[in-house]
């Protein structure tokens, strides 16, 4: 049965290699249709008529000049005229669900989706994800047993709009067809249960005693925990003890190097595969397809048009400047804006990219635009702080959990400085060595760190705050932001999350 449910799956996701073949053969040619898409669909909705997208469809190039860049601030008028069940605003098809989002402090945004969107944007990028797959290895069977699932939560009805609501990934789950679901572990319920530790241990439980898992994935600061916990109950020395068929673990939402050292211990096979994808509330917007590589290819064809603004001129407040995905290059870093089927127009992802090649387009994301400092000129990003932190771990056989940097400010008595709080999975065999390093591979990786540093003339070497195990898993459920979709900020300009995070240090 398992041998034929395989066979009819590699024939249908063969029209997803199709259009995977695409994005490196006429990769123009699929955004062109996303748009023409979105402006046809949508020509009739308030939002469409507003902006003329009835002459937009013949003059798709007009599009940035008619259509303004909108914040999420700047989409909430016609996105509350949704959640009061208004027809027809911002897309043809009416929610079905209403997913939410926000940053560790931040207040809870809440984005309407119908199953329409759910389906081109997020499960088509889930079926991409699995044509690569299928791209590296014809024969990989990935439904030869089960595969587990980490999902967010739903959280009841939203208030106004009468919806389910709840996290993207306890959506996605949701809508997996009916015909799959005896494949996946746990149930539909537990994967988008709300009580995010009691979920994580009952699902320890099911999945110790499950001997035919294939395929994983979610987020890998969530996932190790996980682990761990099923090592205590079933035994053993790494997680092929427990799943001697485990092929492929997806992961995404952090930097995975500073932790693949680890996995690769749990997972001791030469042909397993880590494939990071590029997902978020917002859309599905990457996948890795080649294992070598370490970066993603931008998906051109679920549901999401993209332009680019320079990171400078984003700052700049300078939206003008906005280009198209044929006219960027590489080694320069950007703010991605998306219009998507789901109703954001021209809207300003919250990620920094860089791309790696254009022929065809692979990025990889470099940080937040609100995860970065700049307390001293250095315009320090987070895939910086990243690289050094890896390197540094490296030399000294560190592991981290997570981390977070803040700045210190300039005083009158001296220079100022980064304070890092570090919880480490494995602390340094030599601290100072270790902190050393550190400082080196900053000032390697940034010009202006560099010039600031030379002789501490505006920053001194860093200080670093070590933090206990499992901190900060307790620091997020302190702020109620337990589960997958919440991550610690690693980098911010001002000081809020570090002296929070001080104070409950002690």
């Amino acid at each position: 049965m398992l041998r034929v449910v395989n066979t009819l799956f590699r024939t249908y996701i063969g029209r997803y290699r199709k259009e995977l073949g695409m994005h490196y053969d006429d990769p123009l040619e699929l955004q062109r249709r996303v748009l023409h898409d979105i402006l046809r669909d949508n020509r009739n909705t308030d939002f469409g008529l507003e902006h003329d997208f009835h002459l937009l469809l013949k003059s798709p190039d007009q599009f940035a000049a008619r259509v303004p860049v909108r914040t999420y601030e700047e989409h909430l008028p016609y996105l509350q005229r949704v959640l009061n069940k208004e027809p027809g605003v911002l897309t043809a098809e009416d929610p079905d669900w209403i997913s939410t989002t926000s940053g560790t402090t931040g207040a809870t945004k809440y984005l309407p989706l119908s199953n329409y969107a759910i389906s081109e944007i997020h499960l088509k990028g889930s079926w991409m994800s699995l044509a690569c797959l299928y791209e590296k290895d014809p024969e990989v069977q990935v439904f030869s047993s089960k595969n587990l699932l980490i999902g967010g939560a739903l959280k009841g009805l939203h208030p106004t709009a009468d919806l389910p609501q709840g996290d993207i990934s306890a959506i996605i789950i949701q809508n997996i067809p009916r015909i799959m679901r005896s494949f996946y572990i746990p149930d539909v319920d537990l994967a988008t249960a709300g009580n995010y530790e009691d979920k994580i241990e009952q699902i320890a439980q099911l999945a110790a005693r499950e001997p035919g898992i294939t395929t994983l994935g979610g987020v890998p600061t969530w996932n190790l925990p996980l682990y761990r916990r099923i090592l205590e109950i079933h035994g053993g020395e790494n997680m092929l003890d427990v799943w001697p068929d485990a092929r492929v673990f997806k992961h995404g939402g952090v930097n995975f190097a500073p932790y693949r050292e680890q996995f690769k211990k749990l997972f001791p096979r030469e042909d397993f595969i880590f494939q990071e994808i590029y997902n978020a509330t917002e859309g599905f917007f990457g996948v890795q397809d080649r294992d070598e590589l370490r970066t993603l290819l931008l998906l051109l064809n679920a549901g999401v048009y993209y332009e680019f603004i320079s990171w400078k001129e984003f700052q700049e407040g300078k939206y003008g400047g906005a280009i198209p995905l044929g006219k960027v290059v590489t080694n320069e870093v950007y703010v991605m804006l998306i219009t998507t089927v789901a109703g954001l127009y021209r809207y300003p992802m919250g990620d920094l990219i860089e791309f790696t090649e254009t022929d065809p387009f692979r990025l990889r994301i470099l940080g937040r635009t609100q995860e970065y400092i700049n307390a001293f000129g250095e315009d320090l990003l987070r895939s910086e702080a990243e690289g050094a932190l890896h390197e540094a771990c490296k030399q000294s056989g560190a592991q981290v959990r997570d981390f977070t940097v803040a700045p210190v400010y300039i005083q009158l008595s001296g220079a100022g400085w980064h304070h890092w709080v570090i919880e480490f999975e494995k602390s340094p065999s030599d601290m100072e060595a270790f902190n050393r390093v550190l400082d080196e591979q900053l000032i390697d990786a940034n010009y202006n760190y560099a010039a600031k540093r030379s002789n501490d003339f505006a920053i001194r070497r860093h200080e670093l705050t070590v933090a206990p195990v499992g901190f900060f898993r307790s620091w997020l459920k302190s702020k109620g932001k337990m589960g997958g979709q919440h991550k610690v900020p690693r980098l911010a300009n001002h000081r809020r999350f570090l002296e929070d995070i001080l104070d409950q240090l002690g």
